[in-house]
C-alpha cells in the first residue's frame, strides 16, 4: 500500500483515500491529493472543502454568466434603437433595426449582400441612424449617430 504522511505531520494519505476523493468529487489523483493534505488527511474535510469551493466556482460563474446576459440585452436594445434606412432621393424605402439586418445577414449573408448591391446600383443611399437625441441635444451614450455610405 502507498502511503504518505501529509506536510505538517498529519494523518497518512492512502491511495483508498485519494480514489475516495476522486469517486466521489471526480477530481485527478493530483487536485485529490492537494484536497487531501489541506485537510490533513481526513477525507471528510477534504470533501467539505471540495463542496466549498465549487460552490464559490458556481456562484462566480452564475455571476458571469448574468453579466454576459445584460450585456447581450444592452447590444441588442442598441441595435433595436438604431436604424438601417434605405433612401432612394429623399424618399425612405426601408427602414429596419440593426438588429434585424444582423441577424438577416447572418441567417442569408448572400441575400444581404445582394440585396445592398442592388440598393446602391439602383443610387439609393444606406444610412445608419441612432436614436434622437436627448434633451440636452447630444445623442444617447454609445449611438452611432447618422452615418451615409
Amino acid at each position: 500500500m502507498n502511503t504518505n504522511m501529509d506536510a505538517s505531520g498529519g494523518a497518512e494519505i492512502t491511495l483508498e483515500k485519494v480514489d475516495c476523493i476522486r469517486e466521489r468529487a471526480g477530481l485527478s489523483y493530483e487536485d485529490a491529493v492537494e484536497y487531501l493534505r489541506q485537510a490533513g488527511g481526513d477525507v471528510v474535510e477534504a470533501l467539505v472543502l471540495i463542496e466549498r469551493d465549487m460552490s464559490a466556482q458556481r456562484t462566480r460563474l452564475i455571476d458571469k454568466g448574468s453579466e454576459i446576459i445584460e450585456a447581450i440585452k444592452d447590444v441588442i436594445h442598441k441595435g433595436n434603437e438604431t436604424k438601417i434606412k434605405i433612401r432612394q432621393n429623399d424618399k425612405t424605402l426601408v427602414e429596419l433595426p440593426v438588429t434585424a439586418g444582423v441577424v438577416g445577414a447572418m441567417i442569408a449573408p448572400q441575400l444581404a449582400a445582394l440585396g445592398a448591391l442592388a440598393a446602391l446600383a439602383t443610387k439609393c443611399s444606406i444610412s445608419l441612424e441612432g436614436p434622437e437625441p436627448g434633451p440636452a441635444g447630444s445623442p444617447s451614450p454609445g449611438s452611432p449617430g447618422g452615418v451615409d455610405n
